[in-house]
């Protein structure tokens, strides 16, 4: 068995990554129609406010986090700049995993090289310590927690696409995440999306002046034409 590395692509300026820590996922919902969406399984674990960052895939077997580990690695010695999530999702056609993936061991190291957050196609343990001693700033997200440790035996891949819940990922994509769930944009589509979003918040910023110079809830939605013999009132 062996860990195949893939060089990182270039990525966009960072300042896409400031830009995007300002947007809840709830706008990218709406801009992308729901595309990038990770599911109702994908829940916080850690952190606060937004997570983003661009995303760094690794493909680990069910079970065997090593791969992780030699993740954390090659961005340590490679000495990059860059704000990263990292991405561990088991092969597409492999069982659920049934140990803790990640840990707070995982998350320290990961902070001290660049990373904002964690999403994992699994579990994870050590939520509260993560939590405590990583001052909630480290996000991690998960299909919830486990305290069963996985093994570590040289298998995986690094760098590669993964696949999350019919979401395919790669690394150099956008990763945004918070308490909604988490959203993965493509790396190409970056720009535009965030210009969609800007249009959608100035949007909701005109609609609620709307509501505050006293229109409702069916005129500031323009639902009356919608609604026109669909609405009874009875006793």
């Amino acid at each position: 068995m062996t860990i195949t590395i893939k060089k990182l692509p270039e990525l966009k300026e960072t300042y896409f990554i400031d830009e995007a820590k300002a947007i809840p996922t709830a706008h990218w919902g709406i801009v992308q129609s729901g595309a990038g969406y990770l599911g109702p399984h994908m829940n916080r674990q850690s952190g606060r406010g937004i997570m983003a960052g661009w995303a760094l895939t690794v493909e680990c077997p069910n079970d065997n986090n090593m791969a992780s580990f030699v993740a954390l690695q090659y961005m340590r010695d490679i000495a990059t700049q860059g704000r990263f999530v990292m991405v561990l999702a088991p092969p597409s056609d492999s069982k659920p995993t049934e140990t803790a993936m990640w840990t707070y061991v995982h998350s320290s190291m990961g902070w001290e090289v660049g990373f904002t957050g964690a999403v994992i196609a699994g579990h994870m343990r050590d939520a509260d310590e993560i939590i405590v001693k990583l001052k909630n700033e480290f996000s991690v997200f998960s299909y919830g927690g486990n305290p069963v440790p996985a093994v570590r035996e040289p298998a995986g891949q690094i760098g590669f696409p993964v696949n999350i819940n019919g979401v395919t990922i790669n690394t150099g994509d956008l990763i945004i995440g918070d308490n909604d769930g988490v959203i993965v944009i493509p790396g190409n589509d970056v720009e535009k999306a965030i210009e969609a979003c800007r249009e959608e918040i100035v949007e909701e910023v005109n609609l609620l002046q709307h509501v505050r110079e006293g229109m409702g809830a069916v005129d500031v939605l323009n639902l009356r034409d919608d609604l026109k013999g669909k609405v009874n009132l009875v006793e």
